[in-house]
């Protein structure tokens, strides 16, 4: 079966486009196409059929452009054989970091690994967005990047979820917040949504090299492990299980994924 990856297929060539970006202010981390980016190291799973599955993710890439962690999420009906082959291939998988002013910074990162199969075709495609604004800037596009210090969520629930929705400026600036809850949503989890956007530095969504308003859209995780998948047989998913995985950075139990 053949396997094609980013970068080698003209029908992502929009997608996998490497804009050239300023050399001072604000620079987000990019996919990029070396060697060991990200579509170039997770090895397609073997999922029998033929279909486009979408894994939506959360990154931190750190200042040397390693991927300190990864959490993602996706509908029910995707085979967590997915989950597994994007968080392996993170492991070895390095972006073009984000700079500020000249000084290469940590940000989280959004983006979204597609699969595709068709026959005894497979694809993959990694993208830096979740596709929020796909119907009016394309799929090239690089959403904003939370960047600096970092905020702790420490629930007493062990479940929450919320979507933000609100609209990015050009210098990083939120504005028309919306709180989007769900039959998940705790006063917890809109206290910690307020602070994330508030309380944060961003920076901007990039189109064609330039840093260009848009809307960013995000899910606030109350989970134990910041995110709908775990890897140990996605126990966390059942709220009534305790689940111990430990922040990278901070050795504590991770609430969110940006602790």
């Amino acid at each position: 079966m053949q396997t094609t990856k980013l970068g080698q297929t003209s029908w992502w060539l929009v997608a996998i486009c490497l804009c050239t970006l300023p050399a001072f202010g604000m620079q987000p981390a990019r996919i990029g196409e070396h060697d060991t980016s990200l579509a170039k190291t997770i090895t397609f799973p073997d999922v029998p059929g033929d279909y486009t599955a979408f894994v939506r993710c959360e990154a931190k890439v750190m200042p040397g452009g390693t991927i300190g962690e990864i959490g993602c999420y996706a509908d029910a009906k995707v085979d967590p054989a997915f989950f597994r082959a994007v968080h392996m291939g993170a492991k070895s998988a390095t972006v073009l970091p984000a700079e500020m002013d000249g000084q290469r910074v940590n940000v989280l990162m959004l983006l979204s690994v597609v699969f595709r199969q068709q026959g005894e075709q497979r694809l993959i495609a990694v993208v830096p967005n979740h596709g929020t604004n796909a119907k009016t800037l394309g799929m090239s596009y690089i959403a904003p990047q939370k960047y600096g210090r970092a905020n702790q969520y420490l629930p007493r629930s062990e479940l929450g979820l919320l979507w933000v929705d609100t609209t990015m400026s050009a210098g990083g600036k939120a504005g028309n917040t919306n709180y989007i809850k769900t039959d998940f949503t705790n006063k917890e989890t809109e206290r910690y949504a307020k602070r994330y956007i508030n309380d944060n530095t961003f920076i901007p969504g990039f189109l064609n090299g330039e840093a260009t308003a848009m809307r960013f859209v995000k899910p606030i995780f109350g989970y134990r492990n910041g995110f709908m998948w775990d890897s140990d047989n996605s126990k966390c998913r059942d709220s009534a299980i305790a689940c111990d995985e430990r922040s990278n950075a901070t050795g504590k139990p991770r609430y969110v994924f940006d602790d």
